[in-house]
């Protein structure tokens, strides 16, 4: 990877490339080391950055998530193509959500590395790009009037920001990437309304001899607990603010949990159901059951779960969580039932994979 600084009537640019075909000019474009980028993304960060190399792709019916990693994976010069995304990520027709860490499972089938955090900023998303990594967020997105009835999850691809227009630039596989495929602009004012509902949560994909490096750009919010640590401090600074909805709550409960305060996310997951939560929030996030099945409230778990199977049946999630509930209670058959469901509607989801394994195994059940 090189970057190339250039200096023109006074203003700073720099471009960022995955591409080696940047012309070699050693007085005005010489090749930079990892080293000497992380210098240029962490002490002043340029006015206008954009990340050439990206491919865009534009997505089928409830298929953000992979139109959105293959942008991203096209960075990095992968080969692959959205088919095979699809495959990867939602084997089965009637999955409306994926995980960010499945999507870290697939590009580690291709020789990269990746990492997910929550509780994002401005400030970050901006160092990130300009040190040539970009990032894939999780948005709202509502079509339609209808408010929380509307509400679904949505992701794009950070590749840029512009200061001087005050935007980021996305390659967004639903509304598009800007012109000339140079970046969607979204304003930065706009960004944080849409974000926060996923906790400002953000994925990262990168060469393992890139993984200094972004260490060095992330710092301490490399470590996944001061992450969490981090993102509980901006949810709670909106307590008592006009900020404060049962968006806030919610995020309050996910950092909670990734501290194992587990008595406290449980409180505050139940807040935020209290207050009101778009009826497809439990597509994409899993937090109350999580917390719900940790503190021993399985009827809870099943309640919450039900409730999303009830509308969608494709959430493999729902079903595991079912499981694991009726394992705490005792109920042995309903668990590897549920469990059949959730493998059946995705061979890759381990946790579900290795659960029924365990649970056939103590029932005595011979493997299919």
């Amino acid at each position: 990877m090189k970057l190339r600084i250039l200096f023109a009537a006074g203003l700073l640019c720099a471009l960022v490339t995955s591409h080696l075909t940047l012309a070699q000019d050693a007085e005005t474009t010489p090749e930079s080391t990892p080293e000497s980028i992380s210098i240029a993304a962490l002490d002043t960060l340029p006015p206008l950055v954009r990340l050439e190399g990206l491919t865009p792709v534009y997505q089928d019916v409830n298929r953000c998530s992979a139109a959105a990693l293959s942008i991203q994976l096209s960075y990095y010069d992968w080969g692959g193509t959205y088919t095979d995304t699809i495959h990867g990520l939602n084997p089965h027709a009637e999955d409306v959500a994926v995980r960010l860490d499945e999507m870290i499972r697939f590009a580690n089938g291709y020789g990269l590395e990746g990492i997910e955090r929550i509780g994002g900023t401005l400030d970050l998303l901006k160092r990130l790009v300009a040190a040539g990594f970009p990032v894939l967020i999780e948005n709202s997105y509502y079509d339609g009037p209808g408010g929380f009835n509307d509400w679904m999850g949505h992701n794009r691809v950070v590749m840029g920001y512009d200061d001087a227009q005050g935007v980021l630039l996305t390659f967004d596989s639903l509304l598009g990437n800007g012109p000339d495929n140079t970046g969607r602009p979204i304003p930065y004012a706009d960004i944080d309304e849409r974000w926060k509902p996923f906790n400002r949560d953000f994925l990262i994909l990168y060469r393992p001899e890139q993984e200094v490096l972004l260490q060095q750009v992330m710092g301490n919010q490399w470590d996944v607990a001061a992450n969490a640590e981090t993102a509980l401090e901006l949810s709670q600074a909106e307590l008592n603010t006009p900020q404060e909805d049962s968006f806030t709550w919610f995020n309050i409960g996910t950092a909670l949990l990734l501290l194992n305060r587990n008595e406290e996310a449980a409180e505050a997951f139940d807040t935020a159901i209290a207050n009101g939560l778009p009826w497809r929030m439990l597509w994409y996030q899993y937090g109350p059951l999580e917390a719900f099945l940790r503190v021993g409230r399985y009827e809870d778990v099943i309640a919450e779960a039900a409730r999303v199977i009830s509308t969608t049946p494709g959430v493999e999630e729902a079903y595991y969580y079912v499981a694991m509930a009726a394992e705490g209670m005792g109920d042995m058959q309903r668990a590897e039932a549920n469990l059949e469901v959730a493998v059946f509607r995705n061979t890759s989801y381990p946790d579900a994979v290795e659960a029924l394994a365990r649970i056939r195994e103590a029932m005595g059940t011979p493997a299919p």
